[in-house]
Formats: C-alpha cells, sequence, structure tokens
C-alpha cells in the first residue's frame, strides 16, 4: 500500500507547525514533511512528531531569500556558504528522523554560467551525500517548472537525469507531478523514463496547485503506475488547499479506496 505524507508547510496553515502533526494523523496521513523546518527548534518539531506518533519523511537544505530564493547549491559564489548549513541540515535531519534531504539548485546567473553552475551544483551535491549518507540520510534533487521558477537550473526533467548521471548514482531523484504537468508534460508518461532514480514523489494539481481533482492531472493513472511498479517510497501532498485543509480531503479517502 502507498503511504502518503502531508507536506506541513503547505497543509493545515491554519494551525501552528508544531500542531500540524497531529492534524495530519487525525486526517489519515501516514508521514509528513517539511519544506524548511529551521525556524522552530529541532527539539520541538521531533517532540511534536513523537507525540503525533508520526514519521518525518523530509526536509529541504535552507534556501536564503530574496537573493536565493530558489536554492544556493549551484552559486559558485555561495560554496562556503552552503558547505556551512550542511551541519544544521545533518542535526535537523538526524533529530527529526528523516531519510531525504531536498537540495534546491537556485537559478542560473547567466545563459553563459550554465556550465559552471551544474558543476558546482555536483560538487555540493556529492559534498552533501559524504556528510548524510554515514547518518543514513539520501540527497535529493527535483525539476521545478520554469513558469514558477523562472531560471532554476535544473528547469526539466531531462536537466535533473543529467545531474544525476554526473553523480553517478549517490543522489536521487524527488518526482514531483505538479511540476512535471506545469512544463506540459504527462506525469504518468515521465514516470516510467525517470522511474529508476525516483525516490520521493510529491503532487499537487495542475493548473493552481491545489487539491486533486481541482485540475487536469488523471491521478487515478498515477496511483495505479505506482502501484503496479510497486513503488516502494512515499506520496506527498504538497499543495495550497482552497480553503481550510480539512475540507479538502475527500481525495485522500478515495486514494485509499484505491
Amino acid at each position: 500500500m502507498l503511504r502518503i505524507a502531508a507536506n506541513v508547510s503547505t497543509l493545515f496553515r491554519e494551525l501552528t507547525l508544531t500542531d500540524r502533526f497531529q492534524a495530519a494523523r487525525v486526517a489519515g496521513f501516514d508521514g509528513v514533511e517539511i519544506q524548511f523546518p529551521y525556524s522552530e527548534p529541532a527539539a520541538n518539531l521531533a517532540r511534536a512528531a513523537v507525540e503525533a506518533s508520526i514519521p518525518v519523511v523530509l526536509i529541504n537544505a535552507p534556501v536564503m531569500p530574496p537573493t536565493y530564493p530558489f536554492g544556493i547549491a549551484g552559486h559558485a559564489e555561495m560554496r562556503a556558504a552552503f558547505r556551512a548549513q550542511l551541519p544544521q541540515i545533518a542535526d535537523y535531519a538526524q533529530a527529526l528522523g528523516v531519510r531525504f534531504v531536498h537540495v534546491l539548485a537556485g537559478t542560473t546567473p547567466a545563459p553563459g554560467d550554465r556550465e559552471r553552475s551544474e558543476t558546482q551544483f555536483v560538487e555540493n551535491l556529492l559534498f552533501a551525500a559524504e556528510v548524510l549518507a554515514p547518518r543514513g540520510i539520501e540527497v535529493l534533487i527535483e525539476a521545478l517548472n520554469p513558469l514558477d521558477a523562472p531560471g532554476y537550473l535544473v528547469g526539466s526533467l531531462e536537466a535533473a537525469l543529467a545531474i544525476l548521471h554526473r553523480c553517478n548514482g549517490q543522489i536521487g531523484l524527488q518526482f514531483d507531478a505538479y511540476h512535471i504537468a506545469r512544463m506540459g508534460l504527462d506525469p504518468v508518461g515521465q514516470l516510467a523514463g525517470a522511474l529508476p532514480h525516483v525516490r520521493h514523489v510529491q503532487f499537487a494539481d495542475e493548473p493552481g496547485r491545489h487539491e486533486p481533482g481541482t485540475g487536469r492531472i488523471h491521478f487515478a493513472s498515477l496511483v495505479s503506475a505506482l502501484n503496479t511498479c510497486e513503488y516502494a517510497g512515499w506520496l506527498s501532498a504538497e499543495y495550497l488547499p482552497l480553503t481550510v485543509t480539512t475540507a479538502g480531503l475527500d481525495w485522500l479517502r478515495q486514494w485509499r479506496q484505491w
């Protein structure tokens, strides 16, 4: 059976962050993920997860808005800053018991700098893996669509797979159905080619980035494809609820029947 997680950075925002763990459990989710947990002490979040009896699956590496809202790992001038973040990332990941850390690349400074940025991204990913892998934590990357993240270094699935190839299997792929659909592609069709690299799946409907059933993604086909290939990872809801989170969870009950 697929395990379904709630991204508590986008869901249950009517509650405090620590209260969202219990809300996710009560709503029927199997786990949670957090985009950026660093504003709350790790011990508080870990306590909330234990009290709710719910695992934390994934966190992101920090970003630095407004200058670097999409991450810093692909910026050569931020090489030292990224590496300085790793102890904090490791501390949060270990305290929360997460298995995956998503590292964001950032945008390409200029078209002529792409190769330099990709090389720096690969170098930083491998360094992060060297630090985190001994702790049982895997580093992931994700393709972000160019409409929501203009200029993002990994702006297509092909770009993500090329980065993974350069990392020699040491880094995994976070596959987001919303971003793939936003690129004008069929998530189910794209999943087949990416599957050997996929470690974590996220979703929101498209357009709008709201609950399943509010857009045009055929989620029954996506869930069926994941079941058919015996995908053993997590399927995580990272959407923006149209109203309060609990008012839009009919999809979760339906997916359980599937």
